[in-house]
């Protein structure tokens, strides 16, 4: 069984090259003509690492990448689940921030405000960039490629808390925001939970497709009309 499932090696040969050439290749390149052109192409090189693993070495991708089929209650409780959880991480964002700043580390304003201008609708013809680019994308690929490929090879070698651990550390690092990386690893470890709960890839791809959406509409809210309540 262990045949038909990398080896924990071997994902991080996929993994490092992976986020490398996406953040270092692909994201400048496309990120310079238009930043949401340049998040969907990061999001599908994801894909593309692990489309190009499971052909050569011929695996099954239902198996590898958890595509279960999941009840229809399940997935009804997802949003619901990955709402409480986003304002709890949002919450633990907060006070690492405050904290940080403390420290005289603040996260850059420069950072702050691509984060918030690449989400907010400024016109009707920018929801379905945002839509995909923002939301449903980064939801498909980062749950294929970090608890699918990553969660289900390192849960059959090295057993749950490890393959948890290392997935939610992993999805942390792959944003290259180190002010964040205590919210993104909470994150990361929701989605990898739900997971292995449900056994199936799909309740984390709608949790993190929602979680995407949260803030979205939550940083729309407060732009637009000063409601700070969900931002």
């Amino acid at each position: 069984m262990y045949l038909q499932y990398p080896t924990p090696r071997g994902i991080i040969r996929v993994v490092l090259p992976a986020l490398l050439v996406a953040q270092f290749i692909v994201w400048p390149v496309t990120g310079l003509v238009n930043p949401h052109l340049g998040i969907a192409a990061t999001e599908l090189t994801l894909l593309w690492f692990i489309a190009l693993y499971v052909r050569r070495n011929r695996l099954v991708s239902e198996d590898l990448l958890l595509l279960n089929a999941t009840p229809i209650s399940t997935m009804l409780l997802v949003v619901p689940t990955a709402l409480a959880g986003s304002l709890l991480v949002g919450e633990l964002d907060f006070h690492v921030s405050a904290l940080l700043r403390q420290f005289d580390w603040p996260t850059p304003t420069g950072l702050q405000r691509s984060i918030i201008e690449i989400q907010l609708v400024r016109s009707l013809l920018d929801l379905p960039k945002i839509g995909l680019s923002v939301v449903f994308l980064p939801g498909l690929c980062e749950e294929l490629f970090f608890r699918g490929f990553v969660l289900t090879g390192m849960y059959v070698h090295l057993g749950t808390k490890r393959a948890l651990f290392i997935s939610a550390a992993l999805f942390a690092l792959a944003h290259f925001n180190p002010w964040q990386f205590p919210a993104l690893f909470a994150m990361g470890l929701l989605f990898a939970v739900l997971v292995y709960w449900t056994h199936s890839i799909y309740p984390a791809i709608l949790a993190h497709c929602a979680n995407n959406a949260f803030s979205v509409t939550g940083i729309n809210l407060r732009t637009h009309y000063g409601l700070d309540g969900l931002a």
